[in-house]
C-alpha cells in the first residue's frame, strides 16, 4: 500500500478485552498523530464487541487516522461516507455475535465433556511424597533442584509439600540462614 510503518504491534490475548496493551498503544499513537492509518489483518482482531469496535474507530476518526481491515477490503477514512460506517456497524455486530456463539459453544462442549467423564485443563501430573519434598527443601535445595532430583514438576513439588500438611516447614534458603546462629 506505499505505507511506512512506524508501529508493529502485535497481540495474543483475547480480542474482546478493550484495555489490550498493544491495542491502548496504538490508540495513543494515533492521539498524539504519529500514525496515519491502522491496519489489522481482520475486523475482529481489532476486537469483537462492537461497541468497543466503534469506539474505537470513531477515536481513530476523530484523530484524523484511517482504518483499514486487509482482508475483508474495509478502509475507514476519517469523516468518511455514511455506507462505509454502516458496512463497518453490521461488520461489527456480526463479529460480536461470532464470538459469542463460539462462547456458547465451547460452554456446552466442556459442559458434555464433564457428563462424559473426561478431565477438563492440564494433565494432571504425579506429586512425589511430601517428606522426600521437605527433606531436599530442609538442605537447602531450589524448588527446581527438588522437581529435577524426584522427576516432577516445580508445580507438583510445592502441592505436594502444601497437601502433604508440612507447609509451614519450608523456608526459604534465606530465612534459614537469618536464624541459624553465626
Amino acid at each position: 500500500m506505499g505505507l511506512r510503518v512506524a508501529l508493529d504491534e502485535r497481540e495474543t490475548g483475547k480480542g474482546a478485552n478493550n484495555d489490550r496493551p498493544g491495542l491502548v498503544r496504538v490508540l495513543a499513537a494515533a492521539q498524539r498523530g504519529t500514525v496515519d492509518v491502522v491496519l489489522v489483518w481482520k475486523l475482529d482482531r481489532f476486537g469483537r464487541s462492537a461497541f468497543d469496535l466503534l469506539g474505537n474507530i470513531r477515536h481513530l476518526d476523530a484523530a484524523g487516522v484511517r482504518f483499514v481491515s486487509v482482508t475483508q477490503g474495509i478502509d475507514i477514512r476519517p469523516g468518511g461516507d455514511p455506507l462505509s460506517r454502516l458496512l463497518i456497524t453490521m461488520l461489527s455486530a456480526i463479529a460480536e455475535f461470532e464470538r459469542d456463539l463460539i462462547v456458547e459453544r465451547t460452554r456446552l462442549g466442556l459442559a458434555n465433556a464433564r457428563r462424559a467423564g473426561k478431565h477438563i485443563g492440564r494433565p494432571r501430573v504425579a506429586t512425589p511424597p511430601a517428606d522426600k519434598v521437605q527433606r531436599l527443601k530442609d538442605r537447602g535445595a531450589t524448588w527446581e533442584e527438588v522437581a529435577k532430583r524426584l522427576g516432577c514438576t516445580v508445580w507438583a513439588a510445592r502441592m505436594a509439600v502444601r497437601t502433604g500438611g508440612a507447609k509451614s516447614r519450608v523456608r526459604s534458603r534465606r530465612q534459614r540462614q537469618a536464624r541459624s546462629p553465626m
